[in-house]
């Protein structure tokens, strides 16, 4: 069982994508988050070289809107991963998620990170979209930031676009941390 988070700007996608993982039709009319939407999935995700594991995803959907940010970080406690979601169509959600990472890895931890830019059948009718160099550079950025691969995709809750890749993909990266901190634990010496 794996608490995740989806974080990023109000109105970016977050509960859109959520509904899509879990097989939702997309809906087009926009409604708020309040405080925190909870999802939970069970899926079986095939891990490179170990073979097919099942999740049990807890899937908390953190509203996006500045007057939640003081009560957003008890949401965090206890989360391995965060799929954190900007809008290719609004740079500033691009700008903002900076700062999102940095919320969740002062209130979580250093734990797996994908960053998703959504919304790019928007990059067909808006111009001046986010470009898919710009999300790789974000996801550098991150990276070296943090101290741990961050991955970019892109996504369209609307077209069910890569919605179940982003998933796999931080399956795979919390798995991987998981193997590693039980080498570490396993390594460290017994005090008698």
């Amino acid at each position: 069982m794996l608490k995740i988070v989806l974080i990023g700007d109000g109105a970016v996608g977050k509960t859109s994508i959520a509904k899509r993982y879990l097989g939702k039709e997309f809906e087009h009319e926009y409604i708020m988050t309040i405080g925190v939407d909870f999802f939970k999935k069970e899926s079986k995700i095939d891990i490179p070289e170990v073979g097919e594991i099942t999740f049990i995803w807890h899937i908390w959907d953190l509203s996006g809107q500045p007057h939640w940010r003081h009560v957003r970080p008890a949401f965090y406690r206890g989360s391995r991963g965060a799929l954190l979601v900007f809008d290719v169509a609004n740079r500033e959600s691009y700008n903002d998620a900076i700062n999102w990472a940095r919320e969740f890895v002062k209130n979580a931890g250093n734990y797996p990170l994908v960053l998703v830019g959504n919304k790019i059948d928007l990059r067909e009718v808006v111009p001046d979209c986010i470009i898919t160099a710009e999300g790789k550079e974000l996801a550098k950025q991150l990276s070296e930031e943090f101290e741990i691969d961050v991955p970019y995709i892109e996504t369209s809750a609307l077209e069910n676009i890569n919605i179940d890749q982003a998933f796999n993909l931080l399956a795979e990266l919390i798995f991987k941390k998981l193997m590693i901190d039980l080498k570490k634990d396993k390594d460290k010496p017994r005090e008698e």
